[in-house]
């Protein structure tokens, strides 16, 4: 079938089905795959062409929650503590669609530096566009629907349903939503999704290149990772990075480095 009739039929029957963010709570899993999956498809061909602003923009403000939705009740079937999957969702909000605490001091204690006890977090497209927490909301919506399915691809994540949706991100993941998939950026290794449902303090939102390094908050740029990954990357590119480890190297085993 053509794409553009594709497109075309998948958006009429979104329209026809009365899909709105109001009604995902109440669809079944089999429901928002539906959904989800038709839904990648539009994204999948718009996104990076960038066509039709307000379109793309629509459906992303669909997806967003579709997706969201569908972690949470795919968690709970599985069995999970509902609190638990609250926590991972608040997380992937917080560090996707809003912001990082935005000014530079404190308006509880003077002359501190801001954090996330002054509850400040805003969304990153209401802030001005050369600060450097700015995302478009596509784009920051697109980052938290990311993390919703990189967690899905961890290590000991509970499988979605077979032949349903584990193909249609290849193009915003690069890999399909299966579990151990997802490597963490910095170490190369599976992230055990035990360890973020115990601990969602012990997986962070980074960037490849840092923000203050002149990296901006779009899907490319933007992964989860292992706490000691953010803390052993600090505010290098990866880049300088894998050239400051290979120059400890050298001084510790430079026999690995002969010819």
């Amino acid at each position: 079938m053509n794409e553009a009739i594709k497109k075309s039929l998948i958006q009429e029957q979104i329209k026809q089905d009365k899909i709105s963010t109001k009604s995902l709570s109440r669809k079944r899993i089999e429901e928002l795959i539906i959904i989800i999956d038709m839904l990648a498809f539009l994204l999948s061909k718009d996104y990076n062409l960038s066509r039709d602003q307000e379109e793309l923009l629509k459906n992303v403000k669909l997806f967003y929650p579709a997706v969201r939705v569908l972690f949470k009740k795919h968690l709970t079937s599985a069995g999970f503590n509902e609190r638990n999957i609250n926590a991972i969702c608040t997380k992937f909000n917080d560090s996707g669609p809003r912001s990082a605490p935005w000014k530079p001091t404190s308006s509880l204690v003077p002359g501190r530096p801001q954090d996330g006890k002054d509850g400040n977090r805003i969304n990153r497209w209401d802030l001005l566009e050369d600060h450097k927490f700015y995302a478009t909301e596509i784009d920051a919506k697109l980052v938290g629907v990311k993390y919703f399915l990189q967690a899905l691809s961890m290590e000991g994540a509970p499988p979605l349903p077979p032949n349903s949706i584990q193909n249609s991100f290849i193009w915003l993941l690069g890999h399909p939503v299966e579990p151990g998939k997802y490597l963490d950026p910095i170490q190369l290794k599976p992230i055990s999704f035990q360890r973020l449902i115990e601990n969602p303090r012990s997986i962070e939102s980074g960037h490849l290149t840092p923000l203050d390094r002149g990296g901006r908050h779009i899907p490319s740029n933007t992964f989860l990772m292992e706490s000691e990954s953010n803390r052993i990357q600090n505010n290098l590119t990866l880049d300088e990075l894998l050239l400051w480890m290979e120059k400890t190297l050298r001084r510790y085993k430079p026999e690995l480095f002969k010819e």
